[in-house]
């Protein structure tokens, strides 16, 4: 017998799974909604040089990529914050600020075999568009954490790091691109024993390889900002150190206090270019949520302005939920000689629940049941 399956990294979702992660999916648009974020849909499909636009190294391995009929590259869209930046920079190209999109929408890019990790998923998120960056970024983060406690019944952890503490540590000691890609990686990954040995290679004071050595580690509650401060080597890192310790005062403030900062982040999204950060949640390997703020991304395609956002990953967070039953409907049997009379009294049913018909030549009549 021939046997079916889908491709590497696809999978199925059925019945509870359906019900779950669209309950899931309406109450994060709810709370989206609260803050006046509006809806947009963009292609499943976009050129392949929107994405080079946007991505100053795009991962052409990860993305999933074909012809159309003109010869021209094209891709599943591998996330929503580039097609967004497409449409403000044209659609909105005159519009006032700031802008307030929501999405929900599945994004695609490829993972090597038995990683666990799935190649389409579903992200719901939103961006805040052309407003105060300081400000933007305190509202977007109590929106995620708004939306998170909306459909989290366990605690979760938001991370919060800036790509700049590593980024103008690098610039300020003339790395390399490839350098300053290496080091990003080592550290990203908490590879100690190699980037050791890689900071040996690169000739830099004890102080500065203090900086790298120590990256890794500063990672933590708020207490790890002030440790933070005894390694940042000039103006712009205290700048960065002070600018974190005032959002987690302002965090408190609002009552948020399941917030850790780590100081190593180094987004493998290269549009961002401040404030990084994600989720996380017992009994799941990979973040939930993750977003950030970008001040070139939509300049690139054509109007400057500076924005923040994030995106909670609805199949990753999928597997931590308890399923969710659907809701009780009636079962309409009927024999089939009285199919019209029982779609009538279908139609008059569904204004109460949903109505299942089945058809059972044993019955002589109608007969209605709760299920």
């Amino acid at each position: 017998m021939k046997q079916f399956s889908v491709p590497n990294g696809m999978r199925d979702l059925i019945l509870d799974q359906c019900v779950t992660k669209k309950a899931l999916q309406l109450k994060i648009e709810e709370v989206l909604d609260k803050w006046g974020y509006q809806e947009i849909i963009t292609p499943t499909i976009e050129y392949y040089s929107t994405y080079e636009t946007g991505f100053s190294d795009v991962r052409q391995e990860e993305t999933i990529k074909f012809f159309d009929s003109k010869g021209r590259i094209l891709m599943l869209r591998a996330d929503m914050t580039i097609p967004i930046a497409r449409v403000v920079a044209t659609k909105f190209k005159d519009a006032d600020t700031p802008l307030r999109f929501r999405y929900c929408a599945n994004t695609f890019k490829t993972h090597p075999q038995l990683s666990g990790l799935q190649d389409e998923i579903s992200d719901c998120g939103c961006e805040l568009i052309g407003e105060q960056e300081d400000c933007a970024q305190l509202e977007i983060l109590v929106t995620a954490l708004q939306a998170l406690k909306a459909v989290l019944d366990k605690d979760f952890i938001l991370e919060i790091g800036n790509v700049n503490f590593f980024n103008k540590a690098c610039q300020s000691l003339n790395l390399s691109a490839q350098q300053t890609l290496t080091l990003s990686q080592l550290i990203d990954n908490k590879s100690l024993i190699e980037l050791e040995s890689y900071v040996n290679e690169l000739g830099l004071s004890v102080k500065d390889k203090e900086f790298f050595l120590n990256l890794p580690w500063l990672s933590g509650d708020a207490t790890i900002l002030q440790q933070a401060k005894d390694y940042a080597f000039n103006d712009d890192l205290a700048l960065i150190i002070q600018q974190l310790q005032t959002l987690d005062s302002q965090l408190n403030k609002l009552g948020y206090s399941n917030i850790n900062y780590d100081l190593g982040k180094a987004s493998k999204l290269n549009y961002y270019t401040g404030l990084i950060f994600e989720a996380y949640v017992d009994g799941v390997g990979g973040r939930i949520l993750s977003g950030g703020s970008y001040r070139n991304l939509i300049g690139r395609f054509g109007r400057d302005l500076n924005a923040t956002g994030f995106s909670i990953k609805l199949d990753t967070l999928l597997d931590v939920m308890e399923p969710k039953p659907a809701s009780s409907c009636y079962m309409l049997e009927y024999p089939s000689s009285m199919v019209v009379e029982a779609l009538q009294q279908c139609e008059a049913l569904q204004q109460q629940k949903p109505v299942k018909l089945c058809v059972n030549n044993a019955l002589d009549t109608i007969k209605v049941s709760e299920v």
